[in-house]
């Protein structure tokens, strides 16, 4: 019986960051996990702002540097949570920089390991204008983080996650790192009109799944593609290896 904390880190703004934080949360409340949500983005709350999660906003930040003793209430949080609970932690883009040195001065996941607490980075990268500067954060996780391991979510909402044709599993940074990838999750492509739409309706709205589909401010086309889109992303998310005994023992 352990505990597992769900990071979800990027530096760079629009890249899927909120959304994969709050499905990581719906999914595993549908597979009936206790969970708690924490969100730390000090400008743009998002998970907090959907009810529906139950996210505790925690300010971590005193102006440009982490607060120690916020960053505690966090940990002891983490520590005092039931047996088997998932802590799905949404971070801020605009922090990232520091939270990445905070936790890595203060050894945060070492100490979270050592009391046999599962640890998962999860990070966004996306295609289009924004390849670069996701694939610069993703390094610099695996570089700050050696010992834990990173689930990468490859969000094709702007276009296909490649570079010179070739696909992020045939990258360098996939090749050098992957010992380090726990799994490599998708945010398929969709018609930005009609599905890309009434995604960006239901965060818009601060809605879950769940409650965007049962809504009548959604019209019964747009509530049939939310539900599709989801019951997809279970079906990914069912056969993910990160929520299935992934060994964290093997990552040196």
């Amino acid at each position: 019986m352990v505990k597992t904390v769900h990071l979800v880190m990027q530096g760079k703004g629009g890249a899927g960051k909120s959304l994969t934080s709050s499905m990581l949360v719906q999914y595993l409340r549908y597979a009936d996990h206790s969970v708690q949500a924490i969100d730390l983005d000090p400008t743009t709350p998002t998970l907090s702002a959907i009810k529906g999660l139950k996210a505790l906003p925690i300010q971590i930040m005193d102006g440009d540097d982490i607060n120690p003793r916020l960053f505690d209430h966090l940990m002891t949080r983490i520590f005092e949570a039931p047996e088997e609970t998932h802590t799905v932690i949404d971070t801020g883009t605009s922090s990232f920089i520091a939270t990445c040195s905070y936790l890595a001065e203060n050894n945060a996941f070492d100490l979270l390991q050592s009391f046999d607490v599962r640890v998962f980075i999860h990070c966004p990268i996306c295609g289009g204008a924004a390849l670069d500067d996701t694939f610069n954060s993703l390094l610099a996780i695996l570089g700050h983080f050696p010992t834990v391991p990173v689930v990468v979510w490859i969000n094709e909402f702007f276009g296909p996650v490649a570079n010179e044709g070739r696909s992020f599993e045939d990258s360098k940074v996939y090749q050098d790192n992957r010992d380090r990838i726990a799994a490599v999750m998708c945010h398929p492509r969709v018609q930005a009109g009609t599905f890309g739409e009434d995604i960006r309706a239901m965060m818009k709205a601060k809605l879950t799944f769940d409650e965007a589909i049962s809504s009548n401010d959604f019209n019964v086309m747009a509530r049939q593609r939310l539900k599709i889109y989801w019951t997809r992303a279970i079906e990914r998310l069912d056969s993910a290896a990160f929520l299935n005994g992934f060994e964290q023992e093997a990552i040196q």
